[in-house]
């Protein structure tokens, strides 16, 4: 059996995503303070730390089934990047327009990812994983815009705000599932298959 460890990475892409959403809702553009940027920064590197480690691992080592580790590890990595480099971008109060420009270009790969993943009915629920990408990829893409629009910061916040809920549903269901019986509930290590 295959090692599944995407419930780790899909409640960090979940919390990274409401983090955002937060960001965006309570602080106007112009005026962040520096403790808040600081406070926020330490939680974003946190999520893209976990993002990039776990992305890597699956890029590196495909260790679940087929394009699955692309469809799931390289946008960790992609992201998990971002948000480490963007973190300490963030508490120095640097600007974030190349930033966010990248984090839209990441954006329209989320929605061909969504398109593949409705296109070849991957996962349990391919609807739901499509909705979650398509959310944050829609979002991503209004980023770049936010700081001259408010208008554009409210919809790139209430996108990534949904994109939390569909990433935190989907991982919290894979918890439940993944740790029943008929999954991976009854799963030993190869070593202690070879001495049986």
């Amino acid at each position: 059996m295959y090692i599944n460890y995407l419930t780790l990475p899909l409640v960090t892409a979940a919390a990274a995503l409401a983090l955002g959403a937060w960001y965006l809702f309570g602080t106007p553009a112009p005026g962040d303070s520096q403790a808040r940027r600081r406070s926020f920064a330490w939680a974003f590197g946190a999520c893209g730390l976990i993002l990039l480690i776990t992305g890597l691992h699956l890029v590196l080592t495909w260790p679940i089934p087929g394009g699955y580790n692309i469809v799931f590890g390289e946008p960790l990595v992609y992201f998990g990047t971002l948000l480490v480099i963007g973190a300490p971008a963030l508490s120095l109060g640097e600007r974030l327009g190349p930033l966010l420009l990248l984090g839209a270009l990441g954006g329209i790969t989320n929605l061909v990812l969504a398109l593949a993943i409705a296109r070849h009915g991957m996962t349990q629920n391919p609807a739901l994983a499509a909705a979650m990408y398509s959310a944050s990829g829609l979002g991503l893409l209004i980023a770049p815009a936010m700081g001259r629009s408010a208008l554009a910061r409210r919809a790139a916040g209430a996108l990534l705000a949904a994109s939390a809920a569909l990433f935190a549903l989907f991982g919290y269901v894979a918890y439940v599932k993944h740790t029943g019986l008929d999954a991976f509930g009854k799963w030993v290590p190869l070593e202690m298959r070879l001495w049986r």
